[in-house]
């Protein structure tokens, strides 16, 4: 089967069953092309290449040392489950890492902003760095609940 036949097959099939590991690959490199992220579960030597090539390669802790190797993610417990709770959370993870940095930004923006315009104004200057630390040390003390932030409904998950 061609490229462009197989192709157009993976995107009519939902299963594929009892495949070489060359033929794994070139489904996935073929659902790759077609614009697809491509998750692979495997647990053996033969699911090396796949799970190397695989957008996301994902192995259990029981799997062949090499399958391991070769994988992004090793589940600990046989249940897909954790996966879905994992990638929740990185997502929850990075969400709040966004919100600080867009906070952190914006609040060192200010400051940085109202001393220039200040200074240029008064013969002195407005914050002496004592000022600026414990304002920035009462700002990051606040930022301390944000691991613990929900995210909101609008930011995907």
């Amino acid at each position: 089967m061609s490229d462009a036949e197989l192709a157009s097959e993976v995107e009519k099939r939902a299963v594929f069953a009892r495949l070489t590991p060359l033929q794994k690959t070139r489904i996935l490199q073929a659902l790759q092309k077609n614009g697809h992220t491509v998750g692979f579960l495997g647990d053996g030597i033969n699911d090396a290449p796949a799970l190397r090539d695989a957008d996301v390669g994902i192995s259990v802790d029981s799997a062949a040392d090499i399958a391991k190797e070769s994988s992004d993610i090793i589940l600990l417990e046989k249940d897909l489950m954790v996966l879905e709770e994992g990638v929740i959370k990185g997502r929850e993870t990075f969400g709040n890492i966004i919100k600080y940095l867009n906070m952190t930004a914006s609040s060192n923006f200010g400051n940085v902003f109202s001393v220039l315009v200040a200074s240029a104004f008064i013969p002195f200057l407005p914050m002496l760095a004592i000022h600026l630390l414990i304002q920035n040390l009462m700002y990051d003390i606040s930022q301390l609940s944000l691991p613990w932030d929900k995210m909101d409904k609008e930011f995907p998950a």
